[in-house]
């Protein structure tokens, strides 16, 4: 029987990377970082919720989404339950950096008897990687232990399944290595595992349940703007990856990609394909150093890429809602901005969603992100 945790417990590559460098000096002195945090768990729509102040949910990883996750929940009044193997905990604790929330971490299901038992309000698969079996449906949503159901008043108010969305670009994962590739494998995995759950009554029969689909993921500490200092996990993260210049990367997302686009369904914001050409075209000469600050300014969007931070935004406000005010499959990708949505457009978004625009470069002011003199 599954039991909680007792642990408290080249030469171009040069150039690119000062060119990145800079992009951040520059657009750091002309992008405001003014913010305040996303109010989830506080706006109007949390009166009628499915989940409200204090009720438990189980989330079940492992991977820096369930982390980054866990520190939403609980800025949003919910108390996270970090699922993983006990190593995984182990060194769960550096990069969480909070004492509670890593006390309340556990291996498995409760059991009867412990204080996570019968008060479990909803569960949100979110692994990162294709590392759950499909048996994990049914043992984790139809589990009991002595004849008794661990969920609250015997039944769950949400469950929430975060899975990789369908894209023939969509980047690797953090240390994927062409000698050990296995793509094909883990896309069996992912397939089998959301094909299981959306079989399961509570997803099929039922209006709880509901898939969120996310783009490569990046981001998820607090290299960035306030909103996301108490959300962030340790910048320890930025450096597990094998990859020359990863790093810059996540750091970008958690300053400038904390946008949301919410769109229906398994989807992607696909690039037009005359968006290369005119952005070539417009940004040449003079105007050629503000071809990168276009892309992480006025709500630029991301084809297929999302930040960890926005991915945890959608799971909270969608724990936070009633059932029926949201797509039952949803998929959320990043775009430009250096913060979170505000309440009111996350309800704008939930009503009406959408990808974003794809921006025209020549309405683009290069003189406003122009260093002054």
């Amino acid at each position: 029987m599954m039991r909680r945790s007792s642990n408290n417990n080249n030469n171009n590559g040069i150039a690119i990377l000062i060119a990145t460098i800079l992009l951040v000096v520059v657009v750091d002195a002309f992008v405001s970082t003014t913010t305040t945090t996303t109010n989830v768990g506080k706006s109007s729509s949390v009166l009628s919720a499915a989940l409200v102040e204090g009720d438990q949910v189980m989330l079940i990883g492992p991977g820096f989404l369930q982390l980054v996750m866990s520190k939403t929940c609980k800025a949003a009044g919910l108390r996270p339950l970090i699922v993983a193997p006990q190593l995984k905990l182990d060194n769960f604790a550096q990069y969480v950096e909070d004492e509670g929330i890593m006390k309340d971490s556990t291996i498995g299901m409760p059991e009867v008897g412990e204080d996570q038992f019968g008060n479990i309000a909803a569960i949100v698969f979110c692994a990162e990687d294709a590392v759950l079996p499909a048996s994990y449906i049914k043992r984790v949503l139809d589990y009991q232990d002595l004849g008794q159901s661990p969920f609250t008043d015997g039944k769950l108010k949400k469950v929430v399944m975060c899975a990789p969305c369908q894209s023939e670009k969509k980047e690797k994962s953090m240390g994927w290595m062409p000698i050990f590739n296995n793509d094909d494998k883990k896309e069996k995995v992912w397939n089998d595992f959301v094909d299981t759950y959306s079989t399961h009554p509570m997803y099929k029969d039922s209006d709880i349940g509901s898939i969120v689909r996310f783009g490569t993921l990046l981001g998820g500490s607090t290299d960035g703007p306030e909103c996301i200092q108490e959300l962030g996990i340790s910048e320890k993260m930025y450096k597990m990856s094998l990859e020359q210049y990863r790093d810059i990367r996540e750091r970008g997302f958690d300053r400038f990609k904390l946008g949301a686009q919410l769109l229906e369904g398994n989807t992607v914001n696909p690039r037009p394909p005359n968006q290369d050409k005119i952005e070539k075209e417009y940004f040449v000469n003079d105007k050629k150093e503000f071809m990168e600050t276009f892309t992480v300014v006025n709500g630029y969007p991301e084809e297929d890429r999302t930040n960890r931070h926005t991915v945890a935004q959608v799971v909270v406000q969608s724990l936070l809602r009633d059932d029926k005010t949201y797509p039952k499959e949803l998929t959320i990708l990043s775009k430009a901005a250096s913060q979170f949505p505000s309440d009111n457009e996350w309800n704008e978004l939930f009503d009406s969603p959408g990808p974003a625009n794809w921006p025209d470069p020549y309405q683009f002011d290069a003189e406003k992100y122009a260093p002054k003199k």
